[in-house]
């Protein structure tokens, strides 16, 4: 009997070793990860967009683009979030893994912040711009 208590702590100790030897996260992620908390602590969350912007060559559309934009800025500074983009980025998997991370972490906080529904009402004011 005592054999099979040595042998269960053993095992104990091999599994505790196994589950707590994970690679550290790579640079990327621990960024993504520290940049959330930090987000959060001074109320402006990311939200990334890709792709490059079309700017009009023409100025009158161009002022209205501007206009829209900083309205639609506005909207995501009432609910905490900036607007940040990642540029022309296909197939990244580290990029989208540290990206995930980054929501993982912040979602919440815009939950409690905004309350229920804030996705669909923030939708719902920059769907007119």
């Amino acid at each position: 009997m005592r054999m099979f208590n040595g042998m269960k702590k053993v095992a104990f100790i091999i599994c505790v070793v196994f589950f707590n030897c994970k690679s550290p996260d790579s640079p990327l992620l621990a960024e993504y990860k520290n940049q959330a908390l930090h987000d959060i602590e001074v109320d402006s969350v990311k939200t990334f967009t890709y792709g490059l912007p079309f700017i009009s060559p023409i100025e009158a559309q161009r002022k209205i683009q501007e206009i829209r934009k900083h309205k639609r800025d506005s909207i995501y500074k009432k609910y905490g979030l900036f607007m940040k983009n990642q540029g022309c980025v296909i197939g990244d998997k580290k990029m989208d893994e540290a990206i995930r991370a980054y929501h993982k972490i912040t979602d919440s906080y815009l939950d409690n912040r905004n309350g229920k529904g804030w996705k669909e009402k923030m939708e719902k004011e920059l769907s007119k711009y």
